[in-house]
């Protein structure tokens, strides 16, 4: 799998290795420094544990890897990574099994400075910068630490199955096919036929899709994708 973030672009080989190019001054390569690098390079097998990885996403200036295990790793600006600090990390850093509750990570995204993570479970955590509330928690304050949104009663009784994040909202898919919104609401981003703010997860009309459940989502810097489980593509936000 690949991941582009602001500047910076992570693949993930089948045998579970980390590569990184791009942009570097926070240490978002991974790669102990931060010099950018013009051509991939493996991140450190050492740095993740020796761990398989399987999922990575970047965030504008952040990236978080995900292992076959569940161990969640992240680096780059401290801002969004977790660590109860905002302090930059210039390679992966493990975040402890504890602050998950037990949850084993199988997704995660990250947007222009916070990140989400769903369990096996369907709990869905998040951190980072919260101004525009798109951490779903209820308010506009940061979090350094990975803290939970919820599971099925915060989503209409059904698990969050995948996420996205733009840079200052942030799109759900649930088990039932059905897609919530929050975070920053100009330029109509959030589909929600406003432009106003959401702080809690808030569900997008399914009629808009014509009832199609939705199989996959994409949330960019003022705009928004999703496909139905039929092949249909919908867009909303800025054009």
């Amino acid at each position: 799998m690949v991941s582009c973030g602001g500047m910076h672009t992570m693949a993930v080989t089948p045998v579970g290795h980390a590569w990184t190019c791009g942009r570097n001054e926070y240490g978002q390569l991974g790669v102990g420094d931060t010099a950018n690098r013009l051509g991939f390079t493996r991140v450190d097998a050492g740095q993740l544990g020796g761990a398989r990885i399987v999922m990575a996403a970047c965030g504008l200036l952040h990236s978080v890897v995900v292992s076959a295990e569940g161990g969640v790793w992240t680096f780059g600006c401290g801002r969004g990574l977790g660590h109860n600090d905002e302090q930059n990390r210039l390679v992966p850093t493990l975040l402890a099994a504890e602050v998950f509750k037990g949850s084993k990570i199988v997704t995660v995204a990250a947007g222009g400075s916070h990140t989400m993570a769903v369990g096996v479970d369907g709990a869905l955590w998040v951190w980072g910068w919260g101004l525009f509330g798109q951490l779903g928690l209820g308010d506009t304050n940061d979090r350094l630490v990975p803290t939970l949104v919820g599971t099925e009663e915060v989503f209409g009784g059904s698990q969050v199955r995948t996420i996205s994040c733009g840079g200052v909202h942030t799109l759900a898919v649930t088990e039932a096919g059905e897609l919530w919104a929050w975070g920053q609401g100009a330029q109509g981003r959030l589909g929600l036929n406003d432009v106003q703010r959401r702080l809690v997860p808030t569900r997008v009309d399914p009629q808009h899709f014509a009832h199609a459940p939705i199989s996959a989502v994409a949330a960019g810097e003022s705009h928004s994708a999703a496909v139905t489980a039929d092949g249909a593509l919908y867009t909303w936000g800025v054009r």
